[in-house]
Parts: C-alpha cells; structure tokens; sequence
C-alpha cells in the first residue's frame, strides 16, 4: 500500500510537472503580448494647455509664498532710526539706563556719525513693490 501511494506521488508529480512549464510559460507569452499590443494614450492639445495652465498657476503659488515670506522680513527705516537715535539722546541726557541694542546704536553713532544708509518707509515700499513685480512676472 505505502508503495502504492509513493508510485501514485511520483506519477501525478511527473505529470503535473509539464503541465506547470506549459502553463507559466502561456502565461509569460500572453502577458508579453498584451503589454506589446497596448494602446497608446492619446494627447490631446487640450492636454497640453491644461499642463501649461497648471504649471503657471504652480508657479504663482510658489511665488506668492515667497513674496508673503518676503514681506514678513523687517528692515528698519529711516524714520525709526531716526526715532532710535531721538530716543537715545533724551535717555543720556536723563542718565537713564540704555538697552544692550541701544548701547551698540550709540557706539555705532559715535563711530560713523549720524550717517545712515536706511531708506525711507516710502522707498523701501517701492523697492519691495518693483521686486515682487518682477518676481511675479516671472510665472507669464
């Protein structure tokens, strides 16, 4: 009987063995053949002016993002330096204490004099608005 089931074993396994090889290499043939015979995707002049479009309107978000970061970066006119230095004056003539940032200001004056390179509030606007034009016209 044991040899019986291990001949029967041995039978199915010689048999079935063939069939497996036909069976994967059919399945290889025909999945070669259908990525082969594939239709192409069409392109459409749509399609191209959809991507256009989208990468215009990318390219404004990005650039609205940066000028938004852009205008969040303080610089300090001439105005407020010249506040600072009114403000620094009258502290000295009182004998009040200075901050550490007012003593460097004070150094600073000593040094160089009351000479400043700072823009005005109105030129800094200009200078910023002629930048972010640029920046956005970048994206037409």
């Amino acid at each position: 009987m044991i040899i019986q089931c291990f001949h029967n074993n041995i039978l199915i396994k010689q048999i079935r063995t063939p069939f497996f090889i036909i069976a994967k290499q059919s399945c290889i043939f025909l999945f070669i053949l259908a990525t082969a015979s594939a239709p192409r995707a069409q392109e459409y002049a749509t399609d191209r002016l959809f991507m256009k479009e989208f990468n215009k309107s990318k390219c404004r978000n990005l650039v609205e993002k940066k000028i938004n970061n852009l205008k969040k970066i303080r610089v300090m006119t001439l105005e407020q330096e010249a506040l600072l230095n009114q403000n620094i004056w009258s502290k000295l003539r009182v004998k009040l204490p200075l901050s550490p940032g007012e003593k460097a200001q004070l150094r600073k004056l000593k040094e160089k004099g009351v000479y400043s390179n700072n823009l005005s509030a109105k030129n800094i606007k200009i200078r910023n608005s002629i930048k972010f034009k640029v920046l956005r016209h970048k994206c037409k």
